[in-house]
């Protein structure tokens, strides 16, 4: 009887519940710490699924087959130079590969037109982070990166669109997604543009900090290149240096 013992050996009652503590903290910690795991790998599956997803859509026009998981790897190398934590390296991770989703409802000669675009075309294209927002809206995995899809666009001067949000209203990883998608638009060329060496790539986006870009995120993209992390852009042909 605990009361008794309570009464009789206070000391010896006390010991004992300091040492169920000590166990129930430790049987706690491990309980979290094997959920934490199961929910890693249950989200791996799930990136996994939508990368290969993304990637079939994409083979849809050859200009553009790979392109979502470079962005990816980028984006997520900045964010660990960032020190991002695992939970926001995550939603970076499905916000690159979620971010262009609306492009599928911009019809192909937009996107493959050798020209510049018209001010009605262009329109069109500025479409697409409202559409790639309502098409993951409801979905409850997909909906934590919400935000981050719709706001891509945006500029750090308050300029861009759809909201013209500026600073740091701008979600963190819809800063990291600007300076990599332009930083793979550059290296990888488009139908109306040569591609550009890494190096002349890095200096026209430095040229953006402040204006066009977040200062941090450029900074931490000349970090990985001038320490040799930055991911392969993956571009036959292109010049790296």
């Amino acid at each position: 009887n605990f009361e008794t013992l309570l009464y009789k050996a206070p000391v010896l009652a006390y010991r004992i519940m300091k040492e169920l503590s000590s166990r129930l903290r430790e049987t706690g910690a491990l309980l979290v710490s094997h959920l934490q795991q199961r929910n890693r790998q249950l989200y791996r599956s799930h990136i996994d699924t939508i990368t290969m997803v993304v990637q079939a859509i994409e083979k849809r026009a050859s200009q553009t087959s790979g392109r979502t998981r470079r962005v990816a790897d980028l984006a997520k190398a900045i964010g660990r130079a960032m020190d991002l934590a695992d939970e926001q390296l995550m939603v970076l991770e499905l916000s690159a590969l979620l971010h262009d989703l609306g492009m599928l409802a911009v019809p192909e000669s937009l996107l493959t037109k050798p020209g510049p675009l018209a001010e009605r075309e262009y329109g069109a294209i500025k479409k697409h982070p409202q559409i790639g927002k309502e098409m993951i809206e409801g979905i409850p995995f997909l909906e934590k990166a919400i935000p981050e899809v719709f706001h891509h666009h945006e500029k750090f001067n308050g300029t861009g669109y759809p909201e013209g949000l500026s600073g740091t209203s701008i979600p963190l990883a819809s800063r990291i997604l600007a300076v990599v998608d332009a930083f793979e638009a550059m290296t990888r060329g488009r139908p109306y543009r040569d591609r550009l060496s890494v190096e002349r790539a890095i200096e026209e986006i430095r040229q953006g900090a402040g204006t066009q870009f977040d200062p941090d995120v450029v900074a931490s993209l000349e970090k990985l290149r001038s320490s040799g992390s930055l991911p392969s852009t993956g571009s036959p042909g292109t010049v790296e240096s």
